[in-house]
């Protein structure tokens, strides 16, 4: 971070003094006040289970030579004595987004901004521009899930002024919050990755979904650029009637940025792009291919050739919860865990149904999260896809899950193909005696159902005498 004088951060914040102003430089913004080097600015957030205004002493004891507060609280003689700056502002969560969008307009205005939004592959998308781009410029990405009002600022502060760009991850589970992060970020480029039913809970259909993601134009810069998935015309007249410049990727011929010969490979996928650059990803999964391409479209436009690009991101490894293959003995498991809504799991099972394996196909499928009243449909509707493809064997995990086991059994699948569990942990304790060496097993479910904890029981998997091939 560059620093800032806490008389700027006071104007830009609007905020009243509670204490003497230093003329000390702010070096870093933090919320943990285990972890406030020296020179840093501690901003007091409230949780559910923690109020970051019980542990200013703590912070600044670390090393902390500012505070911001919400709410008044008594400041201890140690606190007085070491000439800290308080300032208190209304709410500090939106107090943390106004000091990133005033240090991203002032300190670091000259980086490229990459924000990258989309009902699934955000991170994978983010991972990829990332990965190709530093090899040839320097720059930044979000770190873990730092993708909402609290993670984006934080992510902008690390941004130094000589980092030539920064590939930022805008997520949403409710209406206004891409805007209002858009504006935060102030992207020069903005990536849409796709628009799929995710968050039905908050957004209510697909075109909730569109109009909200649609939003990452709130805050772009008025030369920047959108980079959008071509599948859903619906958002691109969107687009198109705000006058913005789109460029679409897809599997289509029409688009920008399109793949062609694409060929499924042992340890990922081959294609052509359409300027005739053969590619190789070393990660499975066809909506990959589309990632790929998301991310092709975007280096293009800071200066990377297609050759470039294929050259770089052939050592790319997946990102860990997203189809990530691992081999425990003598079973494969694909960790998919991160999360779940209807269109990636109808892409992982594609891929689960199209791949090549020693035995049997076995997928482990959780409960959906936030998909509103549409959620048992939608839950239903995997069932019957499942029983229609090669699964040799269903795992159900949670109450919305069992309809799909239900739908799925429903529409032929044999009683003796399809188990249930109420729960991740109760799943993890009754699979391991299911399974045969040469099984593959897909795992996956909404984050809330952490089924991460499956993964790890098989990552004891010790084997079966009894092999089952094909």
């Amino acid at each position: 971070m560059k620093p800032i004088l806490l008389e700027e951060i006071k104007r830009a914040l609007h905020a009243e003094l509670k204490t003497q102003l230093s003329g000390q430089l702010v070096r870093s913004i933090v919320i943990d006040s285990r972890q406030c080097p020296a020179g840093s600015l501690f901003v007091a957030l409230r949780g559910e289970n923690c109020d970051g205004h019980d542990y200013i002493d703590q912070a600044v004891a670390a090393g902390a030579v500012a505070v911001l507060i919400d709410r008044d609280v008594p400041l201890s003689p140690a606190v007085k004595d070491a000439g800290v700056t308080v300032l208190k502002v209304d709410d500090c969560v939106i107090a943390l987004g106004e000091l990133a969008k005033f240090y991203r307009s002032k300190f670091v205005s000259g980086t490229h901004v990459i924000a990258v939004t989309g009902s699934n592959g955000k991170t994978t998308v983010r991972e990829m521009i990332y990965h190709v781009l530093s090899r040839f410029q320097k720059g930044i990405r979000s770190e873990k899930n730092y993708n909402n009002q609290i993670g984006l600022p934080l992510t902008i502060f690390n941004i130094q002024s000589d980092d030539q760009f920064a590939v930022v991850e805008l997520g949403t589970n409710a209406p206004g919050e891409i805007a209002y992060l858009s504006r935060i970020a102030q992207g020069d480029v903005a990536v849409i990755t796709n628009i799929g039913p995710a968050h039905l809970q908050g957004f209510g259909d697909i075109e909730g979904v569109s109009a909200e993601k649609t939003a990452i134009t709130a805050g772009l810069k008025d030369h920047g650029m959108i980079i959008c998935n071509a599948e859903h015309k619906p958002t691109l007249d969107k687009l198109h009637a705000q006058g913005r410049k789109v460029i679409t990727f897809g599997l289509d011929d029409n688009c920008d940025v399109s793949a062609h010969y694409i060929k499924r490979l042992d340890d990922g996928y081959s294609f052509i792009t359409n300027d005739r650059c053969p590619v190789h990803i070393p990660v499975l999964g066809l909506h990959n291919v589309k990632n790929a391409l998301a991310a092709l479209a975007v280096v293009r436009r800071l200066g990377i050739t297609s050759m470039q690009f294929a050259e770089a991101i052939e050592d790319f490894r997946s990102v860990p919860g997203r189809m990530d293959f691992k081999t425990f003995n003598s079973i494969t498991v694909i960790d998919d865990t991160y999360n779940a809504n209807p269109a990636s799991m109808k892409a992982a099972l594609e891929e689960l149904t199209s791949m090549a394996v020693m035995g049997r196909r076995v997928m482990v499928c959780g409960d959906m999260g936030e998909m509103g009243s549409q959620g048992q449909e939608f839950h239903r509707q995997l069932g019957h896809q499942i029983a229609a493809s090669n699964i040799d064997l269903l795992l159900a995990v949670g109450p919305l899950a069992s309809l799909t086991a239900k739908a799925a059994l429903d529409a032929g699948m044999g009683w003796s193909k399809v188990q249930r569990a109420v729960n991740s942990k109760r799943m993890a304790r009754l699979i391991k005696p299911m399974l045969l060496d040469g099984d593959t097993v897909l795992v996956k479910g909404a984050r809330s159902m952490q089924m991460e904890n499956i993964v790890k029981s098989l990552s004891r998997w010790k084997g079966k005498n009894t092999t089952v091939t094909r």
